[in-house]
């Protein structure tokens, strides 16, 4: 039965071996995490000490610093048998990964209700959201050409066909002789009508709104409206938001990964690593998962 006084939850290995155990309630187990990967590894000490692992220290260590804190103070287990090293001091949340639960039958069930999250098969992974992330693309997408579109006519100044044809560097287009093209600006062509626009500043405009958009809505909320929409979020390897600076580099590399490869890089990288990244989420050290995996470590099907 998992103990009240010391619930069953993902804690710093207290073997110094992985970045977090699985504490079922009474012992540790075999089931470890590193970088998001759960794996096994059975709790066995080096054969230097004499003595089972001390507890570990109560204070959050940085990198679990974003956990839930108990509803109340977690006191250590208090006479471990030799068997059964001390169960981890308070201060980290009721939070598993997105993997399997350690024992099973009512033992699983306990540990599985003191961590605070369903039980998950073997194969699971949080990443394996592909369907969702290219839905949330197409919404992303739309939103930035609806923008692009009513900066460029609420900045543009307005021409006769004639008068664009005077200007250097603009023509009719060679496949639809009613449209004029320019060299150096952007134009549209509306009926008799020239919308012009200065290509340098425009453009600048454009990638201002990506910035604040994709970056920094991704830094402070973790996700943008598509992917709110599609119930995604970016996260960093421990499931929080990944703060300004790594959706800045995300942001950034999406360059390579989406215009200047076709979205060809983006598309086969996302499918096939592991973790179903881009070159922006390996970049900027992230995941996209689904909303129900947030705030726990994350959990990846290695290939």
């Amino acid at each position: 039965m998992t103990s009240p006084d010391n619930p069953a939850r993902w804690a710093p290995d207290p073997l110094g071996r992985h970045h977090y155990r699985y504490w079922d309630g009474a012992q540790w187990t075999e089931h470890v995490s590193d970088d998001g990967i759960v794996s096994t590894d059975p709790p066995v000490p080096s054969p230097a000490p004499s003595t089972p692992p001390a507890s570990p220290s109560g204070d959050v260590p940085p990198e679990a610093a974003g956990y839930a804190a108990p509803t109340r103070p977690v006191s250590p287990s208090t006479s471990p048998t030799p068997a059964e090293p001390a169960g981890p001091a308070g201060g980290f949340g009721g939070t598993h990964l997105g993997a399997p639960m350690p024992g099973s039958g009512a033992a699983s069930a306990s540990a599985s209700a003191g961590a605070g999250w369903p039980q998950q098969p073997a194969s699971y992974d949080a990443t394996s959201v592909l369907g969702r992330r290219y839905g949330a693309f197409l919404i992303d997408a739309a939103i930035s050409l609806i923008v692009f579109g009513a900066v460029f006519f609420a900045t543009a100044t307005t021409h006769t066909v004639p008068e664009m044809l005077q200007v250097p560097g603009c023509h009719l287009s060679a496949s639809d002789s009613s449209m004029v093209e320019c060299d150096n600006r952007a134009v549209v062509t509306v009926n008799d009508t020239v919308y012009e626009a200065e290509g340098g500043p425009y453009i600048l405009v454009c990638i201002g709104f990506t910035l604040l958009y994709f970056a920094l809505m991704e830094g402070l909320v973790g996700a943008t409206l598509g992917k709110l929409m599609t119930g995604l979020r970016v996260v960093t390897p421990e499931g929080e938001k990944p703060r300004f600076g790594r959706a800045l580099v995300r942001w950034a590399v999406f360059a390579v990964d989406g215009p200047l490869s076709l979205f060809i890089c983006g598309v086969v990288t996302s499918s096939v690593s592991a973790g179903h990244r881009r070159l922006g989420d390996m970049a900027a050290g992230t995941y996209v998962i689904g909303k129900a995996d947030t705030g726990r470590p994350v959990s990846v099907r290695p290939r």
